[in-house]
Parts: structure tokens; C-alpha cells; sequence
């Protein structure tokens, strides 16, 4: 029945639509261009235009991230948003890189997009960049398999003061200001500030999950030609939700995490063709927990003695300081491209005003977790891109990396290579493929919480390939993906610690996309993915979306429905979700618009995964809650 729901809801939107602006208005949209990427080399991207983020009322970065192909976004332990492959859930992934203007956000500690950054405000976002697979080095030296790029509006092109506001029918509301100009020196800049509070909480078998918050942005951007500063600043209180608690439901708990960071880039010579990038990032993390049925805090734990060293109440003041700088140069002809650049990048690590106490009311001071607490890393690195013929390009990546780290993981060495070619046939037809090898350190957080009985971590090592074909014309984009990952000593998270997997785990995704506009330029956008994995599955492997969007006077539309499939993970059967949201905005002037959004109307998220104890059988202990519920949002935009 729900599905037929579905299909009638979306069979209406598509009747009463009438209008569209094109999306991605702002990239070339001709037959040929609709063939390429921003920039081929990067590799294959998904990009959301400002057009597309005002039309579908993404409100914070997450929102976005629910409906992207082969990935999976759920809560993790502790109520944070977090982005897995198909088929598989992890409370933090090492893997996936968020930037903001070319600056990478992910936290110093974990290497996983912060809880700040996963909800970053889409108000002041310009557009946003999702590539699979490591793309360019002229976006920066980092490495992994999966980058989120966000860009901001700038300046320059806003000139003007904004006021945004939201409200929902769960008592969550966020206010936000906006100010940009141009000086009359040739800078511009564009200042953000906004506070958001949210209330998420879930009952379940008799225990409420609390997963309430409140955050605070800041964010100044300033520009001059070839010169930027961007300063950011993201902080966030919150509940626990699950934790660390043995049983799931911590007694009382808070979770504060705060990001800072500057970041500089300016460019030289004639061509510009000559760059440099300063930035220093400061992430805390302050951790409180207290639960009468114990806490899995494995570095403290003695399981030859867990009864003793079993904490019942934990605190702890994490702070990674990271400063790093980039110099590259580009030699450019007719056909050729050539990027060379170093990066030197420094790591500090540091746990202050730290203990436990166990169930003898015994305090155990804390100052470290492990020996690993600070990290040198050394990268130079060359990417060429040659033009055989005006159909033809092929591109070669090269970096090697050399880290000096304290413990046991003293100068650790990795390579990295990408090659790729694309072809295009003629005007419709496009062809891309890609070949990645490259490697994931290990974190601050992975060494802290390794496994006693295997301490020294080695590092991920991924070989990623794909290869994309797309069909354009004036109406219509279809494209077809395939990808295979191998991964080798794959970091994962056991009840007793993290551990290297000890067999090649492999993944292979094949995603179709089909964009249409019909009706004088009104949108369909249908995508489905699904994926093969050598593990025992314990999320969803397959999944999609269908967009519709519209605009018909002074109204803007839009229907979706972000589909993925039921799975069973031992004695824990996950139904398939069908998260459907509507949404309609209002221009009352061309300077003031009303917006309302209803999501999850069919009461159907999807589901995350957990556990309870530290009994090393995955069978025992397993237990779901819905990652979102149903919402509707009342927001409000005032531009003057």
C-alpha cells in the first residue's frame, strides 16, 4: 500500500508542474558541456547547485548527504551523523574528506567529518561538490576515497544583508545573519553567524535516547583577486545518545565538540600559476559520561580483570592542533598540464583534565590514551593531465608521503598513483575511467581505542577503480557507473578494540542516473545504485532517489523520495526505508521568500544499527532506532 501512496503523490507533483530555473544554472549547459564535469580531472563528481539547494530547502549539510549514491548516512553512537559504504555502518569512517573553499574540515582527531561540520548550515552555501574516489591535487594533497567539496557565496557577487530563519513542529529552530561588500580597496567579504538548536530524541524499548543540541557558527570569508582568508569557526553541545554505556542509555552524559580554523591561499606571477596555502586548525572534544551499568571505554579497561577496571563514569578533554602549508606550481601549454607542489603538515595531540572512576569509586587520572601524540607529514606530489586529441585526455597523479610519528609508528611511508582517461565520441556520448591506489593512516582516535591483543595498526590501504559512460542531449542526461574498491587491512571497530581486517575486503557499486527536463524545463531526476560486498552485510547495499522539482509564479517545488533496501544483520531484521518530503517556497517580494518542507511523511527512515555490551558474538545485543522522524520545517529568508 505504502507504495502506492508513492507513485500518486509524485504522479500529482509531476501534473501541477509547470516551470523551472535550469539546474546547475551557473555551468555551461549546452549539449556538449553537459557531457563534462567542472573540471574532467577531477574524476566523477555530483554537483548541487545553489538553484537545486534552494529549490529542495537542504537546511544543513546532512540533510544533502541523505540521498547521495552508494554511501549510507546514519547516527552513530553518539547522535552524530555519519557517512558509510553500502552494505556497511561505522560510528566514525576515516574515509570520507570534507572541505569548505578548498579547506578540509574533517576532524584532527578521528579523520571522520566533525559533529560541527556534518550539520553546517546550507544558508550561506554557493554550491557543493561530491566526488568519488580521490580527485585533483590542485584542491589539495589529502587522501580517500570519497570528498565532499562545499563552496560559499562570496562577497563579490552578494553585496548585501541576509536573515534566515527556521522553526519545526519538534521545537527545533535556527537563526542566522549574513553581511557582505565590496570595500572601496578591491577587497570583499562576506561575514556568516548563526545558532541552531535541535531536538532529536528517540524511545525505544522503555529508554529514551536523548539526542538534543546546540550549535553556533561563525564564518568570515574575505577576497582580493587571487588572494583568500577564510575563517571558520563551528562548536556544538549535545546529548550522548547511546555512548559509550554498556547498556546503551547513558545515566547522563554531554558530548562538546569545537572547530576553528584559518586558512590562507594567494596565488603569484603573471598567470597566477604560482600558489600558496597557509591554514592552522584547533579541534576540543570534551567528553562526559556517567552510567551505573558500566561504560566501554576500552583503553582503560583490563579484560583479565573487567570487573575492576570497568569505568562507570568517564571525562575527558581532547584537543588536536594541526598546521600545515602548501606551495605548488603549474606549467601549462597548448595540450599539457603540470602541477608539482610539496605540503608539510604538523599534528599535535593532548588530553587534559582526564580520568575515570570505576564501580570501587577508584579515580583513574588520565593523560594519555596511547603513545601516538603528534605527527610530521611530509608530501610532494605531481599531477599531469595531456591532451592526445581534442576528444582525448589522459591524467597521472603521483604523491608520496612520509610520516614521522611518536609510539610505535614511527616513519611511515606511502604512495599514492591515479591514472585516468576520457573520451568523448562526439557531442552525446562520453566516456571516464579512473585507477586509484593509495592508503589511510591510522587516526588519533584508532590507536587510542585499538585492540589491546594487536596494538600496531597498519595503514588502509584502497584500490579504487571505475568507469563512467554518460548519453546528453538538450533534454537529457543518463549515466551509468561502475566501481570496484579493494581494500587491505581495513580498520574495523570490534566490542574488544579496532583491528586490522586480516582478508581483502571488495566492493563492487554500479549506480544509474537519469536527469530529464520535460514541460518547458521542469525536472526529473531518478538515480539507483546497488552494490556487491565480500562482508556479512549490516546496512542497506542498494538504494536511490526520485526528485521532481517545479516553479509556477511566485512558487518553487519540490517532491522526493530516497529510497534503500531492507537487510538482516544475524536476529536483526531492518526493514527497507521510503523517505518521502515535499516542500514548496513562496516569493511574497523578489527580497522575501516563506518556505515549508514536510519530511519523512511516511513515517519510514532508515534504520541504524547497535549494540549492546561488549560480548564479542555480533549476534547478541542488536537492536535499531530510525535515524530521522517525521518533520515539517516553517523557514524564512529576508534579503535587504
Amino acid at each position: 500500500m505504502k507504495i502506492y501512496i508513492v507513485i500518486c503523490l509524485f504522479i500529482t507533483n509531476l501534473l501541477i508542474a509547470q516551470d523551472i530555473d535550469v539546474l546547475l544554472q551557473e555551468y555551461e549547459t549546452t549539449t556538449k558541456k553537459s557531457l563534462n564535469t567542472v573540471d574532467e580531472k577531477l574524476g566523477n563528481v555530483t554537483i548541487y547547485s545553489q538553484k537545486e539547494i534552494q529549490f529542495m530547502q537542504y537546511t544543513t549539510l546532512s540533510d544533502l548527504l541523505k540521498e547521495i549514491p552508494i554511501s549510507n548516512l546514519n547516527k552513530n553512537r553518539f547522535g552524530v551523523s555519519n557517512l558509510s559504504l553500502p552494505g556497511s555502518k561505522t560510528d566514525v569512517s576515516g574515509f570520507f574528506r570534507i572541505f569548505i573553499n578548498g579547506h578540509e574540515l574533517s576532524s584532527n582527531y578521528t579523520m571522520s567529518p566533525s559533529a560541527p561540520w556534518m550539520e553546517f548550515p546550507m544558508d550561506i552555501v554557493d554550491y557543493v561538490e561530491i566526488y568519488r574516489g580521490n580527485s585533483s591535487f590542485s584542491l589539495g594533497s589529502g587522501n580517500g576515497i570519497f570528498f565532499i567539496r562545499i563552496y560559499t557565496k562570496k562577497g563579490s557577487k552578494e553585496n548585501s544583508s541576509k536573515l534566515f530563519a527556521h522553526v519545526t513542529d519538534k521545537g527545533s529552530n535556527a537563526e542566522a545573519v549574513a553581511h557582505s561588500d565590496i570595500l572601496e580597496n578591491g577587497w570583499s567579504y562576506l561575514a556568516y553567524a548563526s545558532n541552531v538548536k535541535v531536538n532529536d530524541d528517540r524511545n525505544y524499548n522503555f529508554k529514551k535516547f536523548k539526542n538534543d543540541s546546540d550549535s553556533k557558527y561563525l564564518y568570515v570569508n574575505l577576497e582580493k583577486e587571487s588572494t583568500a582568508l577564510n575563517i571558520g569557526y563551528g562548536y556544538v553541545d549535545k546529548d550522548n545518545f547511546a555512548g559509550m554505556s554498556l547498556d546503551a542509555n547513558p545515566d547522563d552524559a554531554k558530548y562538546l565538540s569545537e572547530d576553528m580554523f584559518v586558512d590562507f591561499s594567494s596565488s603569484f606571477l603573471d598567470d597566477n600559476s604560482l600558489k600558496l596555502n597557509l591554514s592552522y586548525d584547533l579541534n576540543r572534544l570534551n567528553y562526559d559520561e556517567l552510567n551505573n551499568e558500566g561504560l566501554a571505554l576500552i583503553p582503560v579497561i583490563d579484560f583479565a580483570n573487567a570487573g575492576l577496571t570497568i569505568p562507570k563514569e568517564y571525562h575527558s578533554d581532547i584537543k588536536v592542533n594541526k598546521s600545515s602549508a602548501l606551495v605548488s606550481k603549474s606549467f601549462s601549454t597548448q595540450n599539457n598540464n603540470l602541477l608539482i607542489g610539496l605540503n608539510t603538515q604538523y599534528k599535535k595531540y593532548s588530553l587534559d583534565n582526564s580520568y575515570s572512576v570505576n564501580f570501587l569509586n577508584n579515580i583513574n587520572y588520565i593523560d594519555k590514551l596511547s603513545n601516538f601524540k603528534s605527527e610530521k607529514r611530509y608530501s610532494a606530489f605531481l599531477q599531469d593531465d595531456y591532451r592526445i586529441a581534442d576528444n582525448f585526455l589522459v591524467v597521472l597523479n603521483l604523491k608520496r608521503d612520509k610520516y614521522d610519528r611518536d609510539s610505535n609508528l614511527v616513519k611511515l611511508k606511502n604512495e599514492h598513483y591515479r591514472v585516468g582517461a576520457i573520451y568523448t565520441a562526439n557531442d552525446n556520448i562520453g566516456f571516464k575511467t579512473f585507477y586509484t591506489k593509495t592508503s589511510i593512516m591510522p587516526s588519533f582516535y584508532n590507536v587510542d581505542f585499538s585492540s589491546k591483543s594487536a596494538p600496531e595498526l597498519k595503514n588502509q590501504k584502497y584500490k579504487y577503480y571505475y568507469i563512467e559512460s554518460v548519453y546528453a542531449d538538450d533534454d537529457l542526461r543518463l549515466s551509468v557507473l561502475f566501481n570496484n574498491i579493494k581494500i587491505e587491512d581495513f580498520i574495523y571497530y570490534t566490542p574488544i578494540g579496532f583491528i586490522n581486517v586480516n582478508h581483502t575486503i571488495e566492493v563492487d557499486n554500479w549506480v544509474f542516473d537519469l536527469k530529464y527536463d520535460f514541460f518547458d524545463k521542469h525536472t526529473l531526476h531518478l538515480n539507483y545504485f546497488t552494490t556487491n560486498l565480500t562482508e556479512h552485510l549490516n546496512n542497506s547495499n542498494k538504494g536511490g532517489f526520485v526528485k521532481v522539482t517545479g516553479e509556477y509564479d511566485k512558487f518553487e517545488y519540490f517532491s522526493s523520495l530516497i529510497y534503500r533496501n531492507s537487510y538482516e544483520y544475524y536476529n536483526e531484521y531492518v526493514d527497507g526505508s521510503y523517505n518521502l518530503n515535499v516542500g514548496v517556497t513562496y516569493k511574497v517580494t523578489k527580497d522575501i521568500s516563506v518556505s515549508v518542507k514536510a519530511e519523512n511523511i511516511l513515517d519510514d527512515s532508515t534504520k541504524s544499527l547497535y549494540k549492546e555490551g561488549i560480548n564479542a558474538d555480533a549476534s547478541i545485543g542488536n537492536f535499531t532506532l530510525e535515524d530521522n522522524e517525521p518533520e515539517i520545517t516553517l523557514s524564512t529568508e529576508w534579503v535587504f
